[in-house]
């Protein structure tokens, strides 16, 4: 896998700049929008070793991340101070499941699109902060055929995306418009824009790359 090459050096090379030293401002904004009950099964996927999954842990939640680096894993249970126990994951190819003693987080390290709720069952709710934006734009409607798949009754995404002239930059991260989301998931799930912000001004690292404008849009998406 070329990309996951990419990503791997990227990890090894310290190239890791989405990373954030805090709880996502959007989760905590708009967490009655996507968690609606308590425990909840939240699947993060292309984790990384974001804080937010232990924010959701310590809230009353169980999480399941994934994520292709097995780097980012290692540094996540270490700078979170959690032990945890590593095992294959058998019929996951390439799979490695780490979790927690009390099962309360599971990290899997493989590709994306060789999961399946077969080996971790179906969730609540999906906190994607950096997973659609980060892959291959071919490679969408697979992301949400998978995500829709293992999603339960009433199951609820919270994402964040980007929108930008892609004349003016090639991601990650990548543009996602409007009509996009709607392509990907306005048969089945309901959608509402909960935030459509500058991000220029919170990241003027684009704007130093010449880009003229940079929407982030946050959505919450429920199952119909």
């Amino acid at each position: 896998m070329p990309q996951l090459k990419e990503w791997e050096e990227g990890w090894a090379a310290g190239r890791t700049g989405f990373h954030r030293s805090h709880i996502h401002e959007a989760l905590l904004d708009f967490k009655d929008k996507l968690l609606v009950k308590t425990p909840s099964r939240v699947f993060v996927p292309l984790c990384g070793k974001t804080l937010d999954m232990k924010w959701l842990v310590d809230e009353g939640h169980e999480v399941v991340g994934l994520e292709g680096v097995e780097q980012a894993i290692k540094e996540f249970f270490d700078e979170q101070k959690l032990s945890f126990k590593e095992s294959d994951v058998p019929g996951l190819e390439g799979g490695k499941l780490y979790q927690t003693e009390d099962g309360k987080i599971k990290l899997f390290k493989c590709d994306l699109f060789h999961f399946s709720k077969d080996f971790a069952g179906s969730f609540d709710a999906v906190w994607d902060r950096g997973s659609l934006v980060a892959i291959d734009p071919c490679d969408r409607q697979r992301y949400s055929d998978l995500l829709l798949s293992m999603l339960a009754p009433g199951g609820r995404i919270l994402h964040e995306v980007f929108y930008y002239n892609t004349d003016e930059m090639k991601g990650p991260p990548h543009s996602v418009p409007p009509e996009d989301v709607e392509k990907l998931y306005g048969e089945k799930m309901t959608i509402e824009l909960l935030r459509d912000a500058d991000n220029l001004t919170k990241n003027p690292v684009f704007k130093e790359r010449g880009m003229a404008w940079m929407r982030q849009h946050i959505r919450i998406l429920t199952l119909k």
